[in-house]
This record gives C-alpha cells, sequence and structure tokens, in this order.
C-alpha cells in the first residue's frame, strides 16, 4: 500500500467516522494489517518479532490516535479528556492558587478601605490638665472630652487617586491568580507531554531488546555451529546493553513526569491512565485551524501577563494623582463637640463647626521629586506592556511553528518506520542467506528503534504545542469547559 492509498484509506476512515480528515491515524491503521499480512506470510522457523511487525500496534499506538481530532463537539457517551481533568485536579488543590486568590481577597479589602475614606472621621479626645490654683487660664474643671467628626470636602485627589490605585491593584491580583492558573495548566500539559513520550519510548525499546536478545540468541547459536564469528556475538551483546540503558533512561523519564503529574494534581496516575495517556485515546491535542495573526491576536486578548502590564500602568496613573494631591491644600469640614472646659467652671457642652485648610508639603521640594518618580514608574509599566506583549507573540509563534513542523516531521517519520521495517526484515533474510553481514542487520535494527523514539517525539511535540496554544489564545475556562472550536490552521 502506497502513501496515496494511505491517505485514502485515511479519507474514507474519517468520513465514515464522522471525523475530520486528519492524515496519519488510518496510516497507523493499515500498516498493522499489512504488517499483520506479511508475518503470517513469513514460514514460522524464519518468523521474527522486530519492532515493524505484528507489535508495531504497541509503539505506534501510542499516539496514532491523536489523528482523531473531532471538530465538533464531544458525543454525549465519549469519555472526558484526562488533560482536562488531570488540569483540573491540579487548579483544585494546588496551594499556589490558595495563596492567590489570599491575595485577591485583601485587595478587594483594600477597595472597600478606599471608599470609607470618602465618609467622615470620627475622633474622640480626652486632656486632663494638673495646673496650680494661681493659673487664670486652668480655673475650670481638670478634664476637658472633645468628641470630633471631620469631612474632607477637596482632596486635591487624594481620595480618587486611592480608590483608583485599590482597584488597579484588585485587577492586578486577578490577572496573577490567572497567571497562576495558566502556569499549573502549562506544566501539567508539560508533564503529560513528558509522561506519554518516555513511556512510548520504554515501549520501543522494550521491544527493541526483545529483537536485540532474540538476535543475540541467533548468533550465539550460528557461532556454535561455526557459521558466525565470535565478534559477532560481542557486537549483539553491546547493542543490547545499549538497549538496556536507554530502556533505563526512558523508565527514569517517565517515573519523573509522573511524579511531576503527582506533585501538580494530588493524586498517582492509574495503570490504565497512563496506557490512555501514552495512547492518547482520552489525551487527544486541541486541532489547529486559525492564522497565525488570529492566533496572536487571541493571545494577546488572553494573556493574562499583559493585563498584569496594563494593570500596572493603572497603578502608575493613580500613584500620579496620589502624588500631585500633594501639592494643593485639602479643604474640610470638622463638627466639634467639647464637654467640660479649662477656664470656665462647671461648662456646659459646647457646640462648633469648623471649615479649614491643612496641607503636608513635605521636606523641600520632595512632593515634587514624588510627583516625578510615579510618572518614571507609569513610563516604564508603559513599556514593560510592549515587552510582554513580544513574549506572549514570542511563544504563540514558537509554539505554532513546532506544531506545523512537528506534523511535517510525523509525516516523514511514519513512512521511514515503515520502510525501516521492511529493510530490517529484508536484510535478516538475506543474512540467513549469507548476502549481508551481521552489521548490517545490527545497524538495521537500530535504525527500527530510533524510527520509532522519533516518531514518538514528533507526535508528543504535537500534543504538547496543540494543548499549550489551546491554554494560550482560547484560555482555560473556556478550554475546560469542552469547547470543541478548532484553533490554528495546519
Amino acid at each position: 500500500m502506497n502513501q496515496f492509498e494511505l491517505n485514502r484509506f485515511d479519507k474514507h476512515y474519517a468520513t465514515v467516522s464522522g471525523l475530520d480528515y486528519k492524515p496519519g491515524f488510518a496510516s497507523c491503521v493499515a500498516f498493522f494489517v499489512a504488517s499483520l499480512l506479511h508475518h503470517r506470510s513469513v514460514p514460522s522457523e524464519r518468523r521474527r518479532r522486530p519492532i515493524g511487525t505484528w507489535r508495531v500496534c504497541t509503539a505506534l499506538g501510542l499516539f496514532c490516535a491523536l489523528g482523531l481530532q473531532a471538530t465538533g463537539a464531544r458525543s454525549a457517551g465519549e469519555a472526558p479528556q484526562l488533560v482536562p481533568q488531570l488540569i483540573l485536579a491540579a487548579l483544585s488543590q494546588h496551594p499556589a492558587l490558595r495563596a492567590q486568590a489570599g491575595l485577591g481577597e485583601a485587595a478587594q479589602a483594600d477597595i472597600e478601605r478606599a471608599k470609607w475614606q470618602y465618609w467622615p472621621t470620627p475622633s474622640l479626645g480626652v486632656e486632663r490638665a494638673n495646673a496650680s490654683s494661681s493659673d487664670p487660664n486652668y480655673r475650670g474643671g481638670g478634664t476637658v472630652s472633645t468628641l470630633r467628626l471631620q469631612q474632607p470636602l477637596w482632596t486635591g485627589g487624594r481620595l480618587d487617586g486611592s480608590l483608583s490605585k485599590a482597584e488597579a491593584q484588585a485587577m492586578l491580583a486577578r490577572a496573577e491568580l490567572e497567571e497562576v492558573r495558566q502556569q499549573l495548566a502549562l506544566r501539567v500539559i508539560q508533564a503529560c507531554s513528558e509522561a506519554a513520550a518516555a513511556q512510548g519510548k520504554v515501549v520501543a525499546n522494550e521491544q527493541s531488546r526483545d529483537v536485540h536478545a532474540r538476535l543475540l540468541g541467533l548468533v550465539e547459536r550460528r557461532t556454535l555451529e561455526g557459521a558466525s564469528a565470535h565478534s559477532d556475538i560481542e557486537l549483539a551483546r553491546s547493542r543490547l546493553d545499549g538497549v538496556e540503558a536507554e530502556l533505563a533512561a526512558a523508565r527514569a523519564q517517565r517515573d519523573t513526569a509522573l511524579d511531576k503529574l503527582r506533585l501538580l494534581t494530588g493524586r498517582s496516575l492509574l495503570a490504565d491512565e497512563l496506557s490512555d495517556l501514552a495512547n492518547m485515546k482520552t489525551a487527544g491535542f486541541p486541532v489547529i485551524t486559525a492564522s497565525l495573526a488570529d492566533l496572536l491576536e487571541a493571545a494577546r486578548a488572553q494573556s493574562p501577563q499583559l493585563a498584569k502590564a496594563r494593570a500596572k500602568v493603572d497603578i502608575a496613573q493613580a500613584d500620579i494623582a496620589v502624588a500631585k494631591s500633594t501639592l494643593s491644600p485639602e479643604v474640610y469640614l470638622r463638627a466639634e463637640r467639647q464637654y467640660g472646659s479649662y477656664s470656665t467652671p462647671s461648662q456646659d457642652p459646647q457646640n462648633r463647626i469648623f471649615i479649614g485648610l491643612t496641607s503636608a508639603f513635605g521636606a523641600g521640594l520632595s512632593s515634587l521629586s514624588g510627583v516625578d518618580a510615579a510618572v518614571a514608574r507609569q513610563r516604564a509599566a508603559i513599556e514593560d506592556i510592549q515587552a510582554q506583549q513580544l513574549a506572549v507573540d514570542e511563544q504563540v509563534q514558537s509554539d505554532a511553528t513546532l506544531a506545523r513542523t512537528a506534523k511535517a516531521r510525523r509525516v516523514s517519520l511514519e513512512r521511514v518506520r515503515a520502510s525501516a521495517g521492511g529493510v530490517s526484515a529484508s536484510w535478516e533474510r538475506q543474512f540467513l542467506a549469507g548476502r549481508k553481514q551481521w552489521q548490517d542487520l545490527m545497524n538495521a535494527a537500530r535504525e527500527e528503534t530510533q524510527a520509532d523514539v522519533q516518531l514518538v517525539d514528533a507526535i508528543a511535540t504535537q500534543h504538547l504545542t496543540g494543548w499549550r496554544l489551546a491554554v494560550l489564545t482560547r484560555g482555560l475556562d473556556a478550554l475546560l469547559a469542552g469547547d470543541p472550536q478548532p484553533m490554528v490552521k495546519e
């Protein structure tokens, strides 16, 4: 079956399944069926079990379900995707979110506090004087109590600036909370992709180990029969040791990724969940269907980093208003009721109303310097918006490029993988017939494994960039709500 026939089979499978056509999945299925037929056609005494025959379904099945990317909503009976489930688990229990939520509550309390500053300020003063009996100014009682209520009439913009700053700080707290949520989601996606890729490499290397062990047994028997040199045994053993080392490294990578997931989500993956994650049965990535310009626009609108930068500009603007208010006097109205008098014995309570001015210019020209500092901070905050936008654009462009490159690599590697399996089987037959060297057969087996590992990496990159772009361009709320809208055009 050539590549054209595989693509036609892909499209037919997508049509009868009600799915959007994505080349690659049916290619894996067709290749698997063809491998089965080829395997059954080989005589039993010469039948081998390389990665390229009937066991290819496990290695390539790690990610082939990624081709099943429906652009419509999930059916009612379809299982929820594992990646959003893990993201929800992380968002529901991670202490970083609770800490940031506490800061958000504090910011809301600061808004209420700023609003109360418009209200009158009550105060109570009690003083007692101990003067000599001959002092003419203190012939009344020794204790005077004063109840005051002072209302600001004009503050030069201080109260408005304080309220605006509190509201901007609340916006900043919300943006920081969303940033923490986004970063947690991206960390979960990264760990999921690492775990899936590592598990795929574990399977590929386990099968490669079986192949190399079988080849070692073959060459040992041939050496005993005098058909092969002892150096061929040493080569087979060294290659088998190398595969064992790669297998140990892949297992370590998988365990490390699973530990990250456990710490992020608060739970360990079950065996079937790990299998589903590696096979992408419940962890398929979002489809990429929008232009790069639309991606950038969506990412800028969703970016919590840009929201933070804009909130900092608002805070700086409010600081300017507060700093300028120190250059103006404040006008206030004060009502007093005084009990007792130092000068008049048995004085009845007295009521008074005052209108006054007060100022707090600060030492020297420090108030002007404070205004200059606030203006400079605002300019810096405005420049930070541009810096954050560049960072967002860079991330989106990088992920979009990686996604498209990974797709092209996947198509090429699927062909390489099919070719490597056929070459390996052919060269083993030629080796047994005396037309190929032992090292050629060893190299073919190694190239087979390398093709599997590279294919796993390519599809893992598709998985990683697809979910990451979904978070960056659609936002967590839409993503976790199961919004099926595609994102980037491939």
